[in-house]
Parts: structure tokens; C-alpha cells; sequence
């Protein structure tokens, strides 16, 4: 989640300074600040992606172990 963000961030800070692709500013410097940005979103999102197979993946948990604990005497009968 936070390569999302700073890829957003990263983009929107070309935007602010007018100097982004997504403007249709074509000079080195802003085709790899927005690259670089696109990369970090693309890598958060197939991070997100991953995890969520993966969780997917895992067996379910299994259920606790019996306790010790005494059975109650069945009704009618007396107690010792």
C-alpha cells in the first residue's frame, strides 16, 4: 500500500509542476519521474495481489484441542 502512495505522489508532483507526461511534457526527466511512479503503483498493486493469493492459499486454521476438563455425570445418575 505505500508504494502505492508514493507512486501517486511521485506522479502528482510532476502534475503539480506542470511538467508530467500525463500533461504532454515529453523531456527525460518527466517520462522517468512518471515511470518511476507508474512502477511503485504497479508494484503495490501486484504486491496486494500476491497477498491475496497467498492468503487464499492457506489451509484453514485448525480447531482447538479438546480440553481436560471432567464430563458431567450423565442425568440420574448419583455422584461419588
Amino acid at each position: 500500500m505505500k508504494s502505492i502512495f508514493w507512486g501517486a505522489v511521485i506522479i502528482a508532483i510532476g502534475l503539480l509542476r506542470r511538467d508530467s507526461v500525463f500533461r504532454g511534457d515529453f523531456n527525460v526527466v518527466s517520462i522517468v519521474f512518471d515511470a518511476l511512479g507508474v512502477f511503485f503503483i504497479i508494484r503495490g498493486l501486484v504486491a496486494m495481489y500476491q497477498a491475496k493469493q497467498q492468503e487464499a492459499a492457506l489451509p484453514p486454521a485448525a480447531p482447538p484441542p479438546p480440553t481436560a476438563s471432567p464430563r458431567p455425570a450423565p442425568p440420574g445418575s448419583r455422584p461419588h
